[in-house]
């Protein structure tokens, strides 16, 4: 029985954690993310999946001349073929209701630069938006997020970088800085 989902885009390099409690989903550039949102809300009406935890890139900020990241971000994730964009995040309401938590561990993801409220760079925004689309509540954090290997090869994202932000699916409030998810990923 699954009762947790991670989503990880192979351009993030490592392993997923191997547990009978997790189904994994594998995406890179040329995956669509439309049939493997499908496939996320029937694993929910099949065993009852509590989380989905993404595991992918950020987009984040350059420089002038575009060579270099910068400790911002709120502009996407780098998720499958399409990401999650401003402009795409209404998609995910198709899995509305199949998960209760969300936990993104991808740079930058809650970011939202002064001056940024309302752009293409608000990720707080982005990310309060898909709480409400999926009717789950998203966890996400602002900074740059560091990860290792490790020795075995797999993911571990350690602790959280900069402020964890929760999103609350209702939408009625305010996002809410977060001591913690309720499931780590290294938990389960």
């Amino acid at each position: 029985m699954s009762r947790y989902v991670i989503l990880h885009d192979r351009r993030l390099i490592g392993q997923t954690p191997f547990r009978t409690s997790i189904a994994t989903l594998e995406v890179d550039e040329n995956t669509s993310l439309v049939p493997v949102l499908t496939i996320i809300t029937s694993l929910s009406q099949l065993d009852g999946t509590q989380g989905l935890f993404i595991l992918c890139h950020g987009y984040a900020g350059v420089n002038n001349r575009g060579k270099a990241c910068a400790d911002a971000g709120g502009m996407g994730l780098q998720l499958g073929m399409e990401g999650i964009m401003h402009d795409n995040v209404a998609s995910w309401r198709a899995i509305r209701g199949a998960v209760s938590n969300i936990v993104v561990y991808a740079c930058g993801a809650a970011d939202t630069q002064a001056g940024n409220q309302g752009t293409v760079a608000d990720g707080r925004y982005l990310m309060g938006a898909l709480a409400i689309y999926t009717g789950a509540t998203v966890y996400a954090a602002d900074r740059i997020q560091w990860y290792t290997t490790g020795g075995s090869g797999v993911i571990d994202f350690g602790a959280w970088e900069g402020t964890l932000w929760m999103f609350d699916p209702s939408g009625s409030s305010t996002p809410a800085p977060g001591n913690r998810v309720p499931i780590e990923l290294s938990e389960i």
